[in-house]
């Protein structure tokens, strides 16, 4: 068999798969970035929407008088050890307000307050976000006579 000096690939053939299959990686490897960025953002909020829920429950089962504006931290809540990259641990607040029960705005003794959780952290991107998820309690509790 003899081959004819043209067999092969030219310069320019291999200039021009070189360049397509460096498109298809830049492509592969955005979509990577952007599915990690997308993983961790979702990871944050879980994490923090799960403090904040345990947070409120954990207030539900104090007594009345005990549930006042505070903040928390890592030991009380454990979830916001894992909401650390730029600057330590996140963070988290609690307010309570009463609830107003009347139109001219006296609160009286309403046995009712609406309890605010907010966890605050810097997120994997630098940017500082916040979780607040709130709640009302009373003074009887759920189904209480």
């Amino acid at each position: 068999m003899i081959r004819s000096p043209r067999s092969g690939f030219t310069l320019a053939e291999a200039l021009f798969a070189s360049v397509i299959m460096a498109v298809g990686l830049v492509a592969v490897l955005t979509a990577v970035y952007l599915q990690t960025t997308i993983l961790n953002k979702n990871r944050e909020q879980t994490i923090a929407t799960l403090t904040a829920q345990g947070e409120i429950e954990f207030l539900r089962g104090q007594p009345f008088v005990n549930i006042t504006t505070r903040p928390f931290y890592k030991e009380e809540a454990p979830g916001l050890a894992y909401l650390h990259y730029a600057s330590g641990d996140g963070k988290g607040d609690i307010v309570v307000d009463d609830v107003v029960i009347n139109p001219d705005g006296f609160v009286g003794d309403s046995h009712i307050k609406k309890v605010s959780v907010t966890v605050t952290w810097n997120s994997i991107n630098g940017k500082t976000l916040k979780k607040t998820m709130a709640t009302f309690v009373t003074e009887n509790g759920i189904n209480r006579q």
